[in-house]
């Protein structure tokens, strides 16, 4: 009877979740948003990045889109001595943006800070068991008094409540929170000073502060010898996870660079620290995080730096391992270690265990093979989401760019760099990405970041198919691109290429035609001019009839697609 019973729950919740989500409502995109949000009173170009995304459902079968936080620069320094806000935006199913939300005074100019990035936890913010979002706000004055918070913000990006937990001139430095829900208390992380080491500018430690629901402590603990906490997770034990930072332990790059490497602290319930281990490489840049499938038994996720600089100061590589809590609480080294991406610069930013026991890595990566020394100018900079079996072994890999433009001096002006810095998976099987781009010379607004989001099928593409056409690359920003006439279509089909304004086709260009099921039926190579429009004709003869996905490829990456019904 009890499994009769479990059954019918499951069959109820599957068919909510396919008449909540239908696919045919989820329409993939990737879209780069230029901040809006500055107050009138400051001419000032803003930038800044989206750090955080969360789906919001708040009605019985409909689906309201996505919200997301982030931080910018969006007044002048010259105007004010704060000129870094944090901010909201919602954007609805098709990625385009509904509102923008500043939080601060136009009249009182007093910084804000939710996030500690570069060292903050890309992702730091929480949903709750009431679905309601929060995280540690933080606001700072001329005498550089801080004040720590904690925050509730609803769906609209309404604060609903503020509860104050620090006013001392200690350092508290959250990188983000999690939700304990064995008692519903919140546990924050990150970067602390006290108070002399304030005054001293001594080196932090990393933290966990327990907080009741109101905002009043319950324990706070440090960790000597480490700099910053990224991540926590609640263990099975009822201890937590502690990923983070050491301090800086020698030097890199003949000097350039202060080495540090990633550390992973496990604490008892109360924050006592158990055990620790340290992973690194040659230099800076490791960073990762974990997922506890048994008691005491971890995968690790993450980007490890190689011991010999081959190519690169940061180069390295994407990995997976296992690691082991004994019964003495000692941690073991990594055993079964599984390298998948090698990296001349990138870093990993998220992973996601999904429902069917499957993985998903995402962060940025370098992916030019014509790496031509010390100098990242030359590099292409992208998102990537890497899929894992089971087994962790790499099912797909795709990467994601928004402006493809090529500068016209690359060893001084570089490529766009795209950046993830949070992954969210969908209920209709897909994932949600969001970050940033730092654009370059030959982009709309050079030399400014851009906060970017993007919606992935279950594949990784943002038009079903690309898996198709043995692409690993996904570049957009051309969305609707090509137009085809006549369609239905009988032996000839016309493309035509419209271009954004400063855009140059490459001189390897492709039409892919794939029916179905997923063959391929037609490839033909085509010639595209540097001009505002382009028509080609493709000639279909040999197609029998019926609906097919035609695609464009330009040098390995796939770039659009439209279907095609033949007659």
């Amino acid at each position: 009877m009890r499994k009769l019973l479990f059954s019918l729950v499951i069959v109820c919740n599957a068919f909510l979740v396919h008449a909540q989500w239908p696919e045919s409502q989820w329409p993939e995109f990737n879209l780069a948003h230029p901040v809006s949000c500055q107050w009138p009173s400051y001419n000032y170009n803003p930038h800044g990045y989206f750090e955080n995304v969360f789906i919001i459902d708040t009605t019985p079968s409909f689906f309201n889109g996505f919200l997301m936080f982030g931080k910018g620069s969006l007044c002048h320094p010259d105007s004010c001595s704060f000129y870094t806000r944090c901010f909201a935006a919602k954007c609805n199913t098709n990625g385009d943006l509904n509102w923008w939300r500043r939080y601060d005074n136009p009249q009182v100019d007093e910084g804000q800070e939710w996030f500690d990035y570069p060292l903050g936890n890309f992702g730091g913010m929480v949903k709750n068991h009431d679905g309601k979002i929060v995280s540690t706000f933080e606001t700072y004055t001329d005498n550089n008094q801080k004040k720590n918070f904690l925050v509730s913000i609803d769906s609209e990006g309404e604060i609903l409540s503020q509860r104050l937990f620090d006013t001392t001139f200690a350092g508290f430095n959250a990188s983000g929170i999690i939700e304990d829900f064995s008692d519903s208390t919140y546990i924050v992380y990150g970067a602390h000073q006290d108070s002399l080491d304030v005054l001293n500018f001594a080196d932090p430690n990393s933290f966990l502060l327990k907080l009741d629901s109101l905002g009043n402590t319950i324990w706070f603990k440090t960790y000597s010898n480490t700099y910053s906490a990224y991540s926590v997770f609640k263990a099975l034990d009822g201890g937590f996870w502690l990923c983070a930072s050491t301090i800086p332990i020698g030097e890199c790059s003949g000097g350039w660079f202060l080495n540090t490497d990633f550390i992973l602290i496990k604490t008892d319930e109360e924050g006592n620290e158990e055990s620790r281990i340290v992973i690194g490489g040659q230099c800076g840049g490791e960073r990762a995080e974990i997922y506890e499938y048994e008691e005491d038994k971890v995968i690790l996720f993450g980007r490890n730096t190689t011991e010999v600089q081959a190519l690169s100061t940061f180069s390295g590589f994407f990995y997976t391992a296992h690691l082991e809590q004994y019964s003495n609480n000692q941690l073991s080294i990594m055993t079964d270690v599984k390298k998948y991406l090698s990296s001349y610069l990138g870093a990993f930013a998220d992973y996601v265990a999904l429902n069917d026991g499957t993985f998903l890595i995402s962060g940025d990566n370098s992916i030019s093979s014509n790496w031509t020394g010390w100098n990242g100018d030359y590099v292409r900079l992208n998102g990537f989401i890497l899929k894992l079996t089971q087994q962790r072994d790499s099912l797909w890999c795709r990467s994601y760019s928004f402006y493809n433009n090529t500068p016209n001096m690359p060893e001084v002006f570089g490529f766009a760099k795209h950046h993830i810095l949070d992954t969210k998976p969908t209920p209709d099987g897909g994932f949600v990405c969001c970050g940033f781009i730092e654009q370059e010379t030959q982009d709309p607004n050079p030399f400014l970041k851009t906060p970017w989001i993007f919606k992935v099928d279950s594949m990784g593409c943002v038009e079903p198919g690309c898996q198709y056409v043995n692409v690993e690359e996904i570049v957009v920003g051309l969305e609707n691109t090509i137009t085809v006439f006549p369609n239905p279509a009988t032996d000839v089909v016309n493309l035509s290429f419209t271009f954004p304004e400063n855009y140059v086709p490459s001189n390897q260009n492709e039409i892919v035609i794939i029916d179905m099921q997923g063959r391929e039926v037609l490839r033909e190579n085509i010639f595209l001019f540097a001009s505002s429009s382009n028509t080609i004709e493709i000639n279909i003869s040999s197609l029998s009839s019926g609906m097919y996905t035609l695609h464009w490829i330009s040098n390995s990456a796939w770039l659009d697609s439209s279907k095609v019904i033949v007659e």
